[in-house]
């Protein structure tokens, strides 16, 4: 059972993580709005960039982690794996 915990953990890390992406995508789409615009605001672009600068720097930290974990599994195992079968090369 704990295996099935952990892979449900990682599941939601990665839920979090496409969430995060999604606010990315918000951020970017929000300084191209406000750079369309014939006088932008500057405090809401600095907000946004930086929101977008933080965001972008999390989102790969997590997922630098997640990769890290698959590749630490042993022998290509995956605990979505049963039976012990190793995944093909």
């Amino acid at each position: 059972m704990a295996t099935y915990s952990l892979a449900n953990e990682r599941l939601r890390a990665l839920e979090d993580i496409e969430r995060e992406i999604g606010a990315i995508l918000q951020n970017a789409g929000t300084v191209i709005l406000e750079l369309s615009k014939e006088k932008t605001n500057e405090r809401l672009l600095d907000r946004q960039a930086a929101a977008f600068t933080a965001s972008v720097l999390h989102v790969e930290a997590e997922l630098s982690a997640q990769i890290r974990y698959l590749t630490q599994l042993p022998g290509g195992l995956t605990n979505s794996n049963s039976g012990g079968h190793r995944a093909a090369p």
